[in-house]
């Protein structure tokens, strides 16, 4: 059992203060003893007994042995008490719930029982006062342990408390109340005046407030007013709170269920037929699947009404994952639209629903996440998004995104590190764009790193036969699924997949002056051995990446010469693949002709 999910660093200091308190029971019942052999009768713990009135008893072998199982009990009373608070919190359960109370009062029953139950089976034959002698001696020991842990605990807490504000005695004492922070002269060349300071909507630090003042002496002196953020749970309330709904802890696994590509998008297909009754092409659910390999950006383009924002709604939903939809606005300029802002006025941050997605994502990193940005072409894509389409290039470990720059001695969220929200690989951002009048086009940079789907019409519905409800997958599954389909060799472009490619990509190069980067054909060693696991024929990916990645950037285009190009572009993909093969690209091609 992987026992890392259900225990975190504070359950392990209950568990060990346990511990400590049972070591000092086993103590304090051999000096309680009258009998013990290593211990003196008289000794300090014996006297206090006597002096609270206690009764002396000899408690034997038997009579120890009763108290160290007691002891052992209690450390695992505490062990299972943590783990059924934190179970419940996993599976999503209230700790304070009838259910949970109930089973944490059973187990303390059981432990009292066996405990005690154990000790005393070991004393059979029962004498007539040796149960009675070995109760007595039990609740001493463990009354008396009480106060001495109590006693012990204040001591090493004064002398910790001793320790600390010793070393810190030059410092402003801050714990309780961060509004009455002492003021700080320009002569004691603090520190803190140039780090701690509000913050402005773009997160940029304000000079702290300078007064100045002159003494008897005529001496004038400029003080630094300061002023610190709150406390975490009001400057971040969100974050905070799934901080205490998480206890500070991920989720590891998930369960997922045992399919294969190829399976996931059939019964996704027949999910969405059956369920939901919307039609889609087997390609376009392959290409859909196959697409968060390649990426994690993606693109659903075409008219209204074709199921772009459906498709990610239904696959989160059939996958037991989580969707979350960001209507895009028209007046959205920059990150803190998505990311939200500081307010420099109320001295709290303005959370966002897409920020407390991503921050949640990584408290259960092996959930599907997908982010849905509706409509995001109503505003500039490289404006809203620039900054997490750049975190997205970068090693997976470096996807961080700046939220504000934190003050010194501010105590952030846990997961918002150094003022980073980390993007964790089990989220996936999908754009649907509509093509109208109302919407700005999407820049080449943008539909280069993202795998687009078009939407051109609706599917003819078709007759599932067997009923189809959702599975169970997780990201873990679906990058294992992903991995092995890389690694088949069936699957991979190969040198002479490569050089027939090449021979279109070349033409277009000389013609047109498009190329493939190497972004895209990163793209295309990752997405035609996942597409074909997922069902498809290399010939049909490579058609929908020609026609997505090149051809379409054609459009707009009126030079004497692309006509005759685009003719005899046609016949280098018919000669090369044979006719029909390319039937998107061939599609595409004879759209950009008609309208030359």
């Amino acid at each position: 059992m992987n026992v890392k999910p259900y225990f975190s660093r504070k359950n392990l200091i209950a568990v060990a203060i346990s511990g400590i308190y049972s070591f000092i029971l086993l103590f304090v019942g051999m000096c309680l003893d009258a009998g013990s052999a290593f211990m003196n009768k008289n000794n300090p713990i014996a006297l206090l007994a006597k002096g609270l009135g206690f009764e002396q008893i000899v408690a034997g072998v038997t009579g120890f042995i009763t108290l160290a199982l007691v002891a052992i009990y209690i450390v695992l009373f505490t062990v299972m008490f943590i783990y059924e608070r934190n179970f419940a919190l996993r599976n999503n359960m209230k700790p304070t719930s009838w259910k949970i109370i109930l089973t944490q009062i059973g187990t303390f029953v059981l432990c009292v029982l066996l405990s005690l139950g154990l000790g005393f089976l070991i004393q059979i034959p029962i004498k007539d006062a040796s149960i009675p002698n070995t109760w007595t001696y039990v609740w001493q020991s463990f009354v008396l342990a009480l106060i001495l842990f109590i006693v012990l605990s204040l001591f090493v807490v004064a002398i910790l408390m001793l320790i600390i504000n010793f070393r810190n005695v030059d410092k402003p004492y801050r714990f309780f109340d961060k509004k009455n922070m002492p003021e700080f002269e320009e002569e004691e060349e603090s520190q803190d005046a140039d780090v701690i300071a509000s913050f402005d909507v773009k997160g940029q630090v304000n000079p702290p407030l300078n007064t100045a003042s002159t003494d008897e002496r005529g001496v004038t002196t400029t003080k630094v007013e300061i002023e610190e953020l709150s406390d975490r749970e009001k400057v971040f309330p969100s974050l905070s709170t799934i901080d205490v709904k998480y206890e500070g802890f991920a989720i590891d696994k998930v369960e997922t269920d045992d399919l294969s590509l190829e399976e996931i998008c059939v019964k996704f297909r027949n999910y969405l037929a059956s369920k939901e009754h919307l039609y889609f092409d087997i390609d376009t659910i392959r290409v859909f699947v196959s697409g968060f390999a390649a990426s994690h950006f993606m693109i659903l383009e075409g008219l209204s009404g074709t199921g772009k924002s459906s498709l990610p709604r239904y696959f989160a939903k059939f996958v037991s994952g989580k969707a979350l939809f960001v209507p895009v606005q028209a007046t959205w300029r920059d990150k803190t639209n998505l990311l939200g802002y500081f307010n420099d006025f109320s001295k709290t941050y303005t959370e966002t629903e897409f920020l407390i997605g991503l921050y949640e994502a990584n408290y259960n990193p092996d959930q599907i996440n997908i982010f849905v940005l509706d409509e995001m072409n109503i505003s500039r894509v490289e404006y809203y998004f620039a900054d997490l389409l750049s975190t997205l290039e970068y090693p997976t470990d470096e996807w961080k995104l700046k939220i504000m720059q934190l003050p010194f001695g501010f105590v952030p969220p846990a997961q918002l590190n150094d003022g980073y929200v980390s993007i964790n690989e089990n989220s996936y951002f999908i754009g649907t764009a509509n093509k109208d009048d109302s919407t700005f086009s999407i820049t080449d940079k943008v539909y280069d790193r993202a795998i687009t789907i078009d939407f051109d019409n609706r599917n003819d519905p078709f007759e599932v036969k067997e009923d189809q409800g959702p599975i169970k997958l997780s990201v873990s599954k679906l990058k294992e699924l992903f991995e092995l389909a890389k690694a088949n060799k069936a699957n991979i472009m190969t040198k002479e997949d490569f050089a027939k490619f090449n021979k279109i990509t070349e033409y277009i190069y000389e013609e047109f002056d498009l190329t493939f980067g190497n972004r895209i054909l990163n793209q295309i060693e990752v997405l035609v051995p996942t597409f074909i696991a997922c069902g498809g024929k290399k010939e049909d990916v490579l058609d929908f990446l020609l026609t997505r990645k090149v051809i379409t950037k054609l459009d707009g285009r009126f030079e004497e010469y692309v006509k005759p190009a685009l003719i005899n572009l046609r016949k280098l993909i018919e000669k090369t693949y044979g006719a029909g093969v390319f039937k998107k690209s061939e599609k595409a091609i004879n759209s950009l002709i008609r309208k030359l």
